[in-house]
């Protein structure tokens, strides 16, 4: 059963639910209704008779009169009594059957129809195809995992199936086996720069995507090995970045854009970090006034498509400091403005680095400012987007810095402007 089939059914039931308090009361029978009228008719009588008996006890009326106003009594309640109310009543019940058969018909009717015109229909179709394919992609992929788990239960000896069974685990988002699996490759083979530079990317994810400490090292045998190896390059600024060393940054960063093809989508994110860093840097044909280079990355980027020609995320966030703020902060500190996934690891997957003195401001968050070239915004759906003031400078927040979110969960389709107000003090 599809997604979507289940999705009409709970439609259904809860139509059918509606119906459950909107129809009995128009199909009950009228018969009871009845009932109880005659029987209250009946007792009125019978009290009348009563207090005509007793008048007659007190001399308050002749025998002649009693007798006379009890057969008017009489008469009346049997002129009452055999009033014909069954056409009436018929009537009624024909008139509520014909109403419920009209609820019936017309309320699925008019929630359908309004569902169409006012609905998310389309958007709930390729919602649900987006879920179940990857749900299916995640199928194929545990199942080869269970495939690659079997073989190298054979062949432990096998470094590149250790390796691919690491990098699907880092896919996943299973970082502790995914550490386990690399440092398994690495185990067998520590002079390969690729497999040691997996194996640093595992463990720092395991850690919130701090590359200090093991990682590190592991990306500085791996410079060793291979000084120009594109992948040790960018980790190593990565690092350098996230402990706020922007002359080590500018120093990797500038090895790594010398050999990336020009106008690639790699070369336009390391020049776009450049142009953060220092705008002079950033020399692959943009201006180097750093408010140019960022527009300039923002249209470069908003033509940019992943595969299947479907448009790469893009959300432009517009970020403001709360006045009352204003004179807790220092002009000179570091303001990042970062997207996270809504459901993923807790790292950005995308940030701009400014300073508070250059609030209000409005940013682009786009693939192009990934932290982690195999973790970018184009890999998700949903984003968590915010801005934090850094005493420190440092990516990672501290007790005592300020920031906000936008309100909500943002789609990676959303074209609106995303406001976030830096009002609360990290605890």
């Amino acid at each position: 059963m599809t997604s979507m089939s289940i999705f009409w059914i709970a439609a259904g039931i809860m139509v059918l639910l509606a119906l459950s308090f909107l129809l009995p009361p128009l199909l009950r029978r009228p018969n009871q209704q009845v009932l109880d009228e005659t029987t209250a008719e009946i007792a009125v009588y019978r009290e009348r008779l009563r207090e005509l008996r007793a008048e007659l006890r007190n001399s308050t009326l002749s025998e002649e009169q009693f007798s006379l106003a009890r057969r008017e009594l009489e008469e009346a309640m049997a002129a009452d009594l055999a009033t014909d109310t069954t056409p009436l009543t018929k009537l009624k019940s024909k008139r509520h059957w014909i109403t419920a058969l009209f609820l019936l018909l017309f309320t699925p009717s008019l929630a359908f129809v309004a569902y169409q015109q006012l609905g998310a229909g389309d958007q709930v179709a390729r919602f649900w195809a987006m879920e179940e394919g990857s749900q299916q992609e995640m199928d194929t992929m545990r199942h080869a995992m269970e495939g690659l788990k079997a073989r190298l239960a054979e062949h432990p000896e096998d470094v590149r199936g250790w390796q691919l069974l690491g990098r699907t685990y880092l896919a996943t988002n299973e970082f502790a086996k995914a550490s386990e699996a690399l440092g398994r490759a690495y185990t067998l083979d520590d002079q390969n720069p690729d497999v040691i530079l997996d194996y640093a990317e595992a463990l720092a994810a395991s850690q919130g995507r701090r590359l200090q400490g093991a990682p590190l090292k592991l990306v500085h045998r791996a410079l060793e090995l291979a000084p120009q190896h594109p992948k040790a390059l960018w980790l190593a600024a990565v690092n350098a970045l996230q402990t706020n060393q922007d002359g080590e940054a500018k120093t990797y960063l500038q090895q790594l854009a010398s050999q990336l093809p020009p106008g690639s989508e790699e070369e336009r994110m390391v020049r776009a970090h450049l142009a953060q860093l220092a705008p002079e840097m950033a020399t692959s044909g943009a201006t180097t006034d750093a408010r140019a280079t960022t527009e300039t990355r923002a249209s470069a980027t908003a033509t940019n498509t992943k595969e299947g020609n479907t448009p790469a995320p893009s959300i432009e966030v517009k970020v403001a400091l709360d006045p009352a703020l204003q004179s807790e902060v220092s002009e000179s500190s570091t303001v990042f403005v970062f997207a996270r996934a809504a459901k993923g690891p807790p790292m950005p997957l995308a940030a701009a680095r400014h300073q508070v003195k250059d609030l209000p401001i409005t940013v682009v968050l786009n693939d192009s400012m990934a932290m982690m070239p195999s973790m970018k915004m184009s890999n998700f759906s949903e984003f968590q987007i915010g801005a934090r003031v850094s005493w420190s400078g440092n990516p990672v927040p501290q007790s005592g810095d300020f920031e906000g979110f936008a309100e909500g969960i943002i789609p990676a389709t959303s074209s609106k402007p995303v406001s976030v107000v830096i009002n609360q003090r990290v605890p």
